[in-house]
Protein backbone atom coordinates (compact mmCIF):
# COMPACT_ATOMS: atom_id res chain seq x y z
CA UNK A 1 0.00 0.00 0.00
CA UNK A 2 1.05 3.46 -1.00
CA UNK A 3 2.31 6.17 1.67
CA UNK A 4 -0.31 9.23 1.18
CA UNK A 5 0.96 12.17 1.43
CA UNK A 6 -0.79 15.54 1.75
CA UNK A 7 -2.16 16.93 -1.31
CA UNK A 8 -0.60 20.90 -0.11
CA UNK A 9 2.83 19.31 1.14
CA UNK A 10 3.28 17.77 -1.83
CA UNK A 11 2.45 21.04 -3.81
CA UNK A 12 4.96 23.02 -1.76
CA UNK A 13 7.41 20.27 -2.45
CA UNK A 14 7.00 21.05 -6.33
CA UNK A 15 7.24 24.71 -5.82
CA UNK A 16 10.50 24.27 -3.94
CA UNK A 17 11.61 22.63 -6.99
CA UNK A 18 10.38 24.69 -9.75
CA UNK A 19 12.02 27.49 -7.39
CA UNK A 20 15.26 26.03 -7.68
CA UNK A 21 15.13 25.29 -11.11
CA UNK A 22 13.14 29.03 -12.29
CA UNK A 23 16.18 30.44 -10.19
CA UNK A 24 18.45 29.16 -12.32
CA UNK A 25 17.02 30.62 -15.44
CA UNK A 26 18.14 34.14 -14.32
CA UNK A 27 21.04 33.39 -12.96
CA UNK A 28 24.45 31.99 -14.41
CA UNK A 29 25.93 28.85 -13.13
CA UNK A 30 27.95 28.86 -9.89
CA UNK A 31 30.99 27.67 -11.83
CA UNK A 32 30.49 30.56 -14.17
CA UNK A 33 30.12 33.11 -11.80
CA UNK A 34 33.44 31.59 -9.82
CA UNK A 35 35.70 31.68 -12.97
CA UNK A 36 34.09 35.45 -14.65
CA UNK A 37 32.60 37.64 -12.03
CA UNK A 38 36.06 39.00 -11.17
CA UNK A 39 35.72 42.72 -11.21
CA UNK A 40 32.75 45.08 -9.99
CA UNK A 41 30.96 45.41 -12.49
CA UNK A 42 30.57 42.13 -13.02
CA UNK A 43 29.36 41.37 -9.42
CA UNK A 44 26.50 44.29 -9.27
CA UNK A 45 25.49 42.98 -12.78
CA UNK A 46 25.13 39.37 -11.09
CA UNK A 47 23.53 40.38 -8.46
CA UNK A 48 21.25 42.67 -10.41
CA UNK A 49 19.43 39.12 -11.16
CA UNK A 50 18.54 38.34 -7.54
CA UNK A 51 15.68 40.96 -7.86
CA UNK A 52 13.45 39.23 -10.16
CA UNK A 53 14.05 35.45 -9.06
CA UNK A 54 13.08 36.46 -5.96
CA UNK A 55 9.86 38.43 -7.04
CA UNK A 56 9.05 35.12 -9.51
CA UNK A 57 10.19 32.72 -6.76
CA UNK A 58 7.76 34.39 -4.50
CA UNK A 59 4.61 35.35 -6.44
CA UNK A 60 4.96 31.51 -7.47
CA UNK A 61 5.13 30.47 -3.70
CA UNK A 62 2.42 32.97 -2.86
CA UNK A 63 0.00 32.68 -5.81
CA UNK A 64 -0.09 29.04 -4.74
CA UNK A 65 -0.30 29.40 -1.28
CA UNK A 66 -3.43 31.50 -1.48
CA UNK A 67 -4.80 29.03 -3.65
CA UNK A 68 -4.27 25.94 -1.17
CA UNK A 69 -4.85 28.08 1.62
CA UNK A 70 -1.77 26.90 3.00
CA UNK A 71 1.58 29.17 4.07
CA UNK A 72 3.77 26.21 2.97
CA UNK A 73 4.58 27.24 -0.79
CA UNK A 74 5.49 30.59 0.34
CA UNK A 75 7.18 29.87 3.13
CA UNK A 76 9.32 27.16 1.07
CA UNK A 77 9.86 29.90 -1.58
CA UNK A 78 11.57 31.84 0.46
CA UNK A 79 13.99 29.20 2.23
CA UNK A 80 14.80 28.24 -1.36
CA UNK A 81 15.53 31.64 -2.55
CA UNK A 82 17.91 32.19 0.03
CA UNK A 83 19.61 28.78 -0.52
CA UNK A 84 19.59 29.41 -4.04
CA UNK A 85 21.68 32.77 -3.07
CA UNK A 86 23.87 31.63 -0.56
CA UNK A 87 26.27 29.73 -3.20
CA UNK A 88 26.38 32.77 -5.72
CA UNK A 89 27.87 35.11 -2.52
CA UNK A 90 30.12 32.13 -1.46
CA UNK A 91 31.47 31.78 -5.41
CA UNK A 92 31.53 35.88 -5.23
CA UNK A 93 33.87 36.09 -1.72
CA UNK A 94 36.52 33.40 -3.20
CA UNK A 95 36.66 34.88 -6.49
Amino acid sequence: MAAKVDDKLLLAIFVAVEGAHSFSAFMPSYFTVKKFATDPGDVAALRSGYAPALIFNLALGGVVSLLVDDPKPVLVSAIVSGGMIAPYEQALKKS
